[in-house]
């Protein structure tokens, strides 16, 4: 039986499944580990640590499209915290070395960080006794929420692979 001797990196985000910058994070982290992708369906930014109600926790395959190959991936019909907790007590098959929540379309500073779902995603796993990374990249208040393509993640993505 094959093992795999790289760390185990669950990625996340808040702004959904669909998001460049969690496609940035993916090219920025699968040279340092194996990444399991679990997202969030839909956009989820202002959900802070929440477990809502309303939401299913189910869980989708997703393909991901990164530099033009598909990656394997999951959505869940939940917030970024609702995420970690499937990643880690459903989907991880190892312990997980390492969660990082982002790259988040705007900057997650002063008192609006305890809303920020990229930030809860990070609290929540630390909660669970996994290191955690929340990145974030200021961008323009129109695309916070627009996964517009003239955001560049580049130094972003940089940066992530160095601090994880």
């Amino acid at each position: 039986m094959m093992t795999n001797d790289k760390p185990l990196i669950v990625l996340t985000n808040d702004d959904g499944v669909r998001s460049p910058g969690l496609a940035a994070a993916v090219s920025a982290l699968e040279q340092l580990g194996e990444v399991l992708v679990v997202a969030p369906l839909v956009q989820q930014s202002g959900t802070g640590r929440s477990m809502p109600n309303y939401t299913s926790g189910a869980i989708t395959a997703q393909r991901i499209a990164v530099a033009g190959h598909d990656y394997a991936g999951y959505a869940v019909d939940g917030t970024p915290a609702q995420c970690v907790q499937r990643a880690l007590l459903v989907l991880a098959q190892r312990p997980v070395a390492l969660v990082v929540a982002g790259i988040n379309y705007g900057e997650n500073v002063g008192s609006g960080i305890t809303i920020s779902g990229t930030v809860g995603a990070a609290l929540e796993a630390a909660s669970m006794g996994v290191a955690a990374l929340a990145i974030s990249l200021e961008t323009a208040v129109d695309q916070h929420h627009s996964h517009s393509a003239a955001v560049d993640f580049r130094v972003a993505a940089h940066f992530t692979g160095v601090m994880a």
